[in-house]
């Protein structure tokens, strides 16, 4: 069994030196960005739809601020973005709203669909997983900013406790529906 230093290390090639380490860093962590700048773009719509759904309900009501919060980061991960010279993939772009796209039809599509209280519930934590994933985007980050001049601008550990926070604030609504899309019905 490999160690993780033994393959996702950086490596030397042939007459590469450390220009090539650091292209090849540069290239990680652009694609990285791109990733995770096409997973908020898939966030937003998931978010907006699941607003939209539960319009008139508390939930609606933090999903709306949480829409906000979404697009503020994603604005924010284009400037980190900027900042280290990466360029936005456009296809990595759109994959990801075709992947939300698909989302949206396995509810519509009778074969696949779970019933609409197991869309709901299944929606909201794959919002809340994207929360996740953000919050572990922005803990590397802090962390590369330590080394890496072009990111020290930017208050990562103040935008890990605001993922934190988000996540936070959607789990008592994903418990909610989960319980109402997997408790069985009580016989007494």
């Amino acid at each position: 069994m490999q160690k993780p230093e033994d393959s996702e290390g950086p490596s030397r090639q042939e007459g590469g030196g450390a220009d090539s380490l650091v292209l090849d860093a540069d290239q990680a962590l652009s694609a990285y960005l791109n990733d995770h700048l096409a997973g908020s773009a898939a966030g937003v719509q998931l978010a907006k739809r699941c607003r939209d759904a539960h319009e008139g309900s508390d939930l609606a009501q933090y999903l709306g601020a949480l829409v906000g919060e979404i697009e503020e980061d994603r604005r924010l991960l284009e400037r980190v973005m900027n900042r280290v010279g990466a360029q936005t993939n456009l296809v990595k772009q759109a994959g990801a709203l075709g992947a939300e796209l698909l989302t949206r039809l396995k509810h519509l599509t009778p074969v696949l669909r779970s019933g609409a209280t197991v869309a709901r519930f299944e929606e909201i934590e794959l919002l809340s997983l994207g929360i996740e994933g953000k919050r572990l985007l922005w803990e590397l980050l802090n962390e590369l900013s330590r080394s890496d001049d072009r990111l020290r601008e930017f208050d990562f550990a103040a935008l890990v406790e605001g993922a934190r926070t988000q996540r936070e604030g959607l789990e008592p609504f994903r418990i909610a529906l989960g319980m109402s899309a997997c408790s069985r019905p009580s016989l007494t």
